[in-house]
């Protein structure tokens, strides 16, 4: 094996695929996004070239509401840092301590993840259907009827709406990685921290 990493013909025999395939399916089509931005075109007749007109516009142009909608993305990853990670590192801390049926749980929380986006979308909008939807038929069953809205619809609910599928389906996968670094910690070490009087 030591041969080999130093054989530079072979690392570069072995990398070339993937290499290729990165190129052709990643950097390519970054580039051609960013050609094609600066082009008026609509997709079938030949594209004119208009520079920067089209970001210049996103911000002018006010039915498109581009501010907004990167205000909702910076949203977005706010509450995933400070809601999903801390939930996870709490779900990997309980598990870690060794809890019965830990293998069991580790299986369901990480499922969502291994879940498609498509799926997920499909199962939320069923969830949040203002007509027979799960969260507004268990609102009406518990008395909670002035709680309906039309989740997906409102504005005010919208985004909301939004985060919940976002935070659910990851949960898993951050709480896996949290749980792997935990359990990579040598008893030794935290036996140590306990003869310490380090608390948890």
């Amino acid at each position: 094996m030591d041969k080999v990493r130093k054989n530079k013909t072979a690392l570069i025999i072995f990398l070339l695929p993937a290499t290729i395939l990165f190129v052709i399916i990643i950097i390519v089509p970054i580039f051609m996004s960013c050609y094609y931005s600066l082009l008026k075109w609509d997709g079938m007749t030949t594209g004119k070239f208009v520079g920067f007109d089209n970001y210049i516009n996103l911000f002018k142009d006010t039915s498109i509401q581009f501010p907004k909608t990167l205000w909702h993305a910076v949203v977005i990853a706010i509450f995933s840092v400070f809601i999903q990670l801390p939930i996870s590192l709490g779900l990997a801390l309980i598990l870690a301590k060794g809890i019965k049926g830990e293998r069991f749980f580790l299986s369901v929380f990480f499922i969502p993840v291994l879940i498609s986006s498509v799926v997920i979308g499909q199962l939320w909008l069923k969830i949040y259907n203002p007509n027979y939807g799960l969260l507004n038929t268990f609102l009406k069953t518990v008395g909670l009827s002035g709680w309906v809205h039309t989740w997906l619809g409102e504005e005010k609910t919208a985004l909301a709406a939004v985060m919940v599928p976002i935070l659910w389906q990851f949960i898993g996968y951050h709480m896996l990685l949290f749980y792997a670094g935990i359990k990579s910690v040598p008893r030794e070490l935290i036996e140590a921290a306990q003869v310490d009087s380090a608390t948890s």
